[in-house]
């Protein structure tokens, strides 16, 4: 078979070692199922000319009539083999060949031609059943004395069985198809890339795994699927009961009818007849609907009381597994998109996982009960209505994949629209400063158009399948209707046990309809939890549980250490960078904007694995320590002091649980913000809004600061943590952070000449390399970026100007 231009064959040297091919399971399943098409056309064709002589063929053809003729039956089976044969020839070489190739783009003209093919192969199964299914029926529903030859009979049969054979074999057989062209080009991927470390493989969600995670749930959902059972038996039962009083309404007005013309001789007065009876079933009635409402009642809560157990747990999960990512995930994965995975996509599956659970099983139930009860009350007549299901199948299959597709697409994009709204609104006083409002509300628009348009296709999906499942289902009640009549007329069927067909039929189109709903739902379900699962199941490349030390000195060591941020893996940002800090020893870290400072204060943090290199601690490598512990023994300050919308006493006690009010005060104290805290009303209790907007700038800082000392670390990082201060602010600060030094190995991003004068070394960075190194007074003696910027900062002046500019030291 030629290969299409996109797909790329691999050489032979590449491949692995094969099965026979006569070993392939689709090879089997296909050959079958030529073998059973063949059979097929071959058996129809001779049972129709064994089934009379030549002039009643001619007959037969000429005067062609459904009831009395098989040769549709013949030549359906003529027409269809050939054809079947063909597909099925075509796919096992498709297979084979896609089998030993890797595609290099999304879709094929052999992909879309193998995709045609076994569209035309179930279509022409389904029809040619369907059809064999109404004929049949038809036969059975006429009245006639007429029989057909016992061959046609056999012909009728293997016009049923044979297309359902084949329609089972083409289903495995396309099952094993896909299944060999997957796992062959995993392999051949993998073979490609035997050299090269691979990503760990991404679990997709479906349905199976859905389910499994409401196990937790089962006490409720068993004790709501009783409830259920107990509500739709009786359900079941009340069309018959509504029949069997009509049928009594009607003997009734019958038999009074003959008694008021004399038909009946009557002595004495006239009884009310089966009044009575009527009256009895009418109270019956009355405490069947009581029973319903009772059991629906619990069912309903317990359904729903699990569903917001569900929920509560996914969401439990889904946060604590986003919590547990390293930070370069987070530098990857947009605010807004991670909450709408919270809040959106979780309760899309609360819904389908719960509560169309309990509305899969009612009406499932309801299906069963109404068309058994059917197939008692008369067999013909519901013969005639499940002969539309075939195609509503056939509509829902389509259905349920292209909404989950949809779905999914229309989740991503409004979780972009999410994202610009959490920015927007979390950032309003940016946002304001710059008159930036329209601008935003542009880009918000655009979003939500996007995932508008999405929706728009979804709803003409879901509504496009409403009105076919209505449109076949309605068809056959009022079939059902004229039929039904038909057989009232001439007495072979009561007035009751029609009214009671017909409201079993409206009981399955309601039902059928529901079930269908809910299979959306499931499909739009699997589209939101695909990104939800990736979520919970990504394994985070810094992990917690590894070494944890009984003692803690403070030694900082770099060896060698290159980095690159995983959200801009071609622009190294340090590049072989050596030094070491000793236990109580302070260091500061100057240079120009961009040098990598801030990212040295990161890597000692363990916030990122390194490109390469080592960073040791006390010893040992930080990768090969807790995370979770090696961070308690460090405190940090930012520039930019991130607190929560809590009280301070909350902040100041973020790092330490079960702090003590003493604790926090004495940190506070040290920290020279006890004083500003004891001026609020509400002291430790005040509560500082929003990232902080209650505080002032400095006020912030020094809570911050408080923070850090709370946990007593034997290491403190400061990253620049007065250059955004006015001068009293500053000070204040500054003081403070001058009492946290004291006893601590200390690394800080320093711009202010005091500091970096009392450091014990000043580290020169710029570019992504250490250029200088050694004490204050040593860099100044020869005319290096250190002496430029001490120069530059002198000239600035001690005033705001010296603090504001982004090049100081």
């Amino acid at each position: 078979m030629e290969l299409p231009a996109n797909i790329q064959e691999v050489p032979q040297g590449k491949r692995r070692p094969t099965k026979s091919i006569s070993n392939l399971p689709f090879l089997r399943y296909t050959t079958l199922t030529s073998i059973i098409i063949a059979v097929d056309s071959l058996l129809s064709i001779s049972l129709w000319i064994a089934g009379g002589d030549s002039s009643y063929m001619e007959n037969n053809v000429e005067h062609f009539s459904i009831y009395d003729s098989t040769f549709d039956l013949a030549c359906i089976a003529a027409v269809k083999g050939p054809l079947l044969i063909a597909c099925v020839y075509y796919l096992e070489q498709y297979t084979l060949t896609a089998a030993s190739t890797i595609i290099r783009s999304k879709v094929s003209s052999s992909q879309r031609l193998a995709k045609t093919c076994q569209v035309l192969f179930m279509l022409l199964s389904l029809m040619s059943l369907a059809y064999a299914l109404t004929k049949g029926t038809l036969i059975l529903l006429k009245d006639s004395e007429t029989s057909l030859h016992i061959t046609y009979k056999i012909l009728c049969i293997v016009g049923v069985v044979s297309p359902t054979l084949e329609i089972i074999l083409g289903l495995a057989s396309f099952y094993f198809m896909r299944r060999l062209i997957h796992v062959s080009r995993l392999r051949l991927i993998l073979d490609e890339n035997e050299n090269e470390s691979g990503e760990s493989k991404k679990k997709k969600a479906d349905l199976k795994r859905l389910i499994k995670l409401a196990i937790p749930e089962y006490p409720l959902i068993s004790l709501g699927l009783v409830m259920l059972l107990i509500s739709n038996s009786i359900q079941g039962i009340i069309p018959y009961i509504f029949g069997y009083v009509i049928d009594l309404a009607v003997k009734n007005q019958t038999l009074c009818q003959e008694i008021s013309s004399g038909v009946i001789n009557v002595t004495g007065p006239v009884p009310h007849c089966s009044l009575w009876l009527m009256s009895r079933e009418v109270l019956v009635l009355v405490g069947l609907f009581l029973v319903v409402s009772v059991a629906s009642m619990f069912r309903a809560i317990c359904f729903t009381l699990a569903g917001e157990r569900f929920v509560a747990r996914i969401r439990k999960n889904l946060f604590a597994a986003i919590l547990r990512q390293e930070m370069g995930f987070f530098d990857t994965n947009r605010t807004g998109e991670l909450t709408n995975r919270l809040a959106s996509d979780t309760a899309v599956i609360q819904s389908a996982v719960t509560e169309n659970v309990s509305i899969l099983a009612r009406y499932s139930l309801q299906l069963i009960i109404s068309i058994g009860v059917m197939f008692w009350i008369n067999a013909r007549l519901t013969a005639v209505l499940l002969s539309v299901f075939p195609l509503i199948s056939i509509a829902a299959v389509y259905y349920g994949r292209k909404l989950k597709d949809l779905r999914k697409k229309y989740q991503d994009k409004l979780a972009l629209a999410s994202s610009t709204a959490e920015e927007s609104i979390s950032n309003i006083r940016t946002v304001r400063a710059f008159t930036n409002e329209m601008k935003l509300m542009t880009s918000y628009n655009e979003d939500i158009e996007r995932s508008y348009s999405l929706g728009k296709v979804i709803s003409f999906l879901i509504g496009g399948f409403s009105g076919v499942v209505f449109i076949l289902i309605y068809n056959a009640l009022c079939l059902i209707l004229w039929y039904g009549g038909y057989l009232v007329y001439h007495q072979k069927l009561s007035s009751g046990e029609l009214t009671a067909l017909m409201l079993y039929t409206l009981t399955l189109a309601m039902s059928f309809a529901f079930i269908s709903n809910v299979y959306g739902e499931f499909m739009q379900a699997v589209g939101a939890s695909i990104r939800i699962f990736e979520l919970m199941d990504r394994i985070p490349l810094i992990q917690d549980g590894a070494l944890v030390r009984p003692s803690f000195e403070g030694e900082i060591l770099f060896k060698n250490v290159y980095f690159t941020y995983p959200s801009r893996p071609d622009e190294p940002v340090l590049k072989g960078v050596n030094f070491s800090v000793r236990p109580g020893e302070m260091v500061a870290l100057v240079g120009p904007s961009g040098g990598g400072k801030s990212t040295i204060v990161n890597l000692i943090e363990h916030f990122y694995d390194l490109t390469d290199g080592n960073i040791l601690i006390s010893g040992l490598n930080v990768k090969d320590l807790d995370p979770s512990w090696y961070r308690r023994h460090i405190g940090i300050v930012n520039q930019e002091p991130v607190l929560f919308a809590t009280t301070i006493k909350d902040n100041i006690a973020f790092g330490k649980e079960n702090a003590t009010q003493e604790e926090i005060e004495a940190a506070a104290l040290q920290a020279n913000a006890h004083d500003f805290i004891m001026s609020f009303e509400e002291n430790y209790k005040t509560l500082v809004g929003e990232r902080g907007v209650r505080l002032s700038g400095g006020q912030k800082q020094r809570v911050a600061i408080a923070r850090a000392l709370l946990l007593n670390p034997k290491i403190l990082l400061l990253d620049e943590a007065t250059s955004a201060l006015d001068a009293e602010s500053e000070f204040l600060v500054q003081e403070a952070i001058d009492r946290a030094m004291i006893g601590r190995t200390v690394l800080v991003i320093a711009h202010r000449l005091s500091t970096v004068r009392n450091a014990s070394k000043v580290l020169v960075l710029n570019e992504g390399f250490i250029v200088e190194e050694g004490t204050h007074d040593e860099l100044l003696s020869f005319d290096g970026i250190y002496k430029k910027l001490v120069l530059h900062q002198l000239t600035a002046g001690e005033g705001e100007g010296q603090r504001r500019n982004n090049n100081n030291i």
